[in-house]
């Protein structure tokens, strides 16, 4: 989808609210959907295998009209135009259960996730969102310190549920690697989050 084609479409909201992710690659994806649908089984929980793709977020979560949403996405397109792709390990399982989510959210505290390795490359990634995002609104926070992760269950996830779901995970030997090649920008709707523009990084 083109950036004109995302502009039109969306012309009619005065805000929106955006996620700043990057999407695992289809290797891992299918790997990761693997051990989602497993869960959902086990707990009940649905949340991830409906919302979105799996993915590692990279920026702080912001508020946009359609004015600055086509500045914000000039300043994504001229950080990604000379940032090279670069891979990263995922592995071992992450639990929480205070998990507060984004302003407006209703989100149960317990999540499952997998763990992200922080490199430099990744790190770098992440400042140059924060730099250009600097002068929005935010609706989401990132963790600090920096804490990636690849999220398996939440949302509606139940208390129950993520006691099955941690001893299912304990179980199982989860190592991936991912490349990251792009940056999405993502709508936050009510129940769906809806990708709006990719911009692919250098090969």
């Amino acid at each position: 989808m083109t950036v004109r084609t995302i502009l039109a479409v969306f012309c009619y909201y005065e805000n929106m609210k955006l996620s700043v992710v990057s999407y695992l690659d289809s290797a891992s994806l299918l790997k990761v959907r693997e051990v989602q649908g497993a869960l959902s089984k086990i707990t009940g929980s649905k949340a991830s295998l409906t919302s979105w793709d799996p993915h590692i977020t990279i920026g702080d979560g912001i508020v946009v009209n359609d004015e600055s949403l086509q500045e914000f996405q000039s300043e994504i397109q001229t950080i990604a135009s000379p940032t090279l792709s670069f891979q990263l390990k995922l592995g071992g399982i992450g639990t929480m259960d205070n998990f507060k989510g984004g302003s407006g959210e209703k989100v149960s505290p317990f999540v499952l996730y997998l763990d992200v390795d922080v490199t430099d490359q990744l790190l770098q990634l992440v400042e140059k969102v924060s730099q250009i995002s600097s002068g929005f609104e935010k609706w989401y926070f990132m963790p600090k310190p920096y804490e990636p992760h690849c999220t398996l269950a939440f949302r509606d996830l139940t208390e129950d549920g993520f006691k099955l779901g941690c001893e299912y995970l304990k179980k199982q030997d989860i190592n991936l690697i991912s490349t990251i090649d792009h940056i999405a920008l993502v709508e936050k709707l009510e129940n769906l989050d809806k990708e709006l523009l990719r911009v692919n990084l250098e090969k």
